[in-house]
């Protein structure tokens, strides 16, 4: 075991010695390249704010709880019968249905911006990509976490169990969507597993346009399965839509 020990201590100094380029093993053999750590970041000399990511996380996770509340809201007043006094007026579900996901994308684009506003102030988070593509990603996943309530307010029958439900999906989606932590930190099955959350496509997107400081054609991909899924939701909420309560 001795005789073990030491040989890997002799094995591990050698290694380094031709990594350093101070030394090389019998024969003259050396490595032909030099290895030192380096951050992956948006250029030479700048280093990794984590806080890009923490913001990015936190902020996903909160608009998401933000767009459950807003569904069970929606519930509450079906089965008070609001929405069924509404179907008096002449509106039709889709202008309902539209009004609410217009207003709530709104509101999540703009405390989408002045959270990343004050995370510039304070903490020094840059958006060192694509500007662009920043706005995209935040408008795709606003209108994703919109029409996300939506289809709670559709789909659930009683505000109670529909609330633990929608959070429980909304936590399982934030930690394995990589907004808790990075997802290159995963185990290979997990970071195959999360790419059916759309939360993962949106910190990909924030992470690419902030600290990885790439263009609009790294997020335009993150963009369009945002909006896709934007779609889904909107469609599978209009046709379960049901003016009175069950």
């Amino acid at each position: 075991m001795i005789q073990g020990l030491m040989a890997g201590a002799v094995m591990e100094t050698a290694a380094k010695q031709m990594m350093s380029g101070r030394g090389s093993p019998k024969g003259g053999l050396t490595l032909p390249f030099q290895m030192s750590p380096e951050g992956v970041t948006s250029g030479p000399g700048v280093k990794y704010n984590g806080y890009a990511h923490s913001f990015g996380g936190m902020s996903i996770q909160f608009l998401l709880m933000v767009g459950v509340d807003v569904g069970i809201a929606l519930l509450l007043l079906r089965q008070r019968g609001v929405w069924k006094r509404m179907r008096a007026a002449p509106l039709s579900k889709t202008a309902l249905l539209g009004s609410r996901v217009a207003s709530s994308a709104i509101t999540s684009m703009g405390t989408l911006i002045v959270v990343f506003a004050f995370a510039r102030v304070v903490f020094g988070v840059r958006i060192q990509g694509s500007m662009v593509g920043f706005l995209g990603v935040c408008a795709a996943f606003s209108l994703m976490t919109a029409t996300f309530g939506l289809l709670i307010a559709t789909l659930g029958r009683t505000a109670e169990a529909t609330r633990g439900l929608a959070i429980l999906a909304t936590l399982l989606m934030v930690m394995l969507g990589g907004a808790w932590v990075p997802t290159f930190v995963f185990p290979k099955w997990l970071r195959t597993i999360a790419v059916v959350f759309p939360t993962r496509w949106a910190m990909d997107g924030l992470d690419a346009v902030t600290w990885r400081g790439l263009g609009f054609s790294a997020v335009a991909l993150p963009i369009a399965l945002l909006f896709g899924c934007a779609l889904v939701f909107g469609v599978v909420a209009v046709m379960r839509f049901r003016w009175e309560a069950d």
